[in-house]
């Protein structure tokens, strides 16, 4: 689902599309609720805004499961839909 071109941007600074799957393999996640959703279209890609509270342990640390805000692009790709950029906006 991540773009050849991916990138992301958390607390602790700006990954790479093979950084960022890295972290994801790292994770342990549990209950996840997502709210808030707001979308645009624009020029064949979509602004995805929302909230999201999730249950996490990354690298051994267990998070506090608060709701945070998200900002996602993504854009089609011969029919599907391919996330180009994230920003996770949890504060730790």
């Amino acid at each position: 689902m991540f773009a050849p071109g991916f990138q992301s941007v958390h607390s602790d600074g700006a990954r790479d599309r093979a950084t960022e799957i890295q972290m994801i393999k790292n994770e342990k996640i549990g209950k996840c609720t997502v709210s808030d959703f707001k979308v645009t279209q624009v020029d064949g890609c979509l602004v995805v805004t929302n909230m999201l509270a999730v249950e996490e342990t990354i690298d051994g640390k267990r998070l506090p499961a608060k709701s945070f805000a998200r900002l996602s692009v993504w854009k089609q790709n011969q029919g599907t839909w391919q996330m180009i950029a994230i920003a996770n906006l949890r504060t730790l």
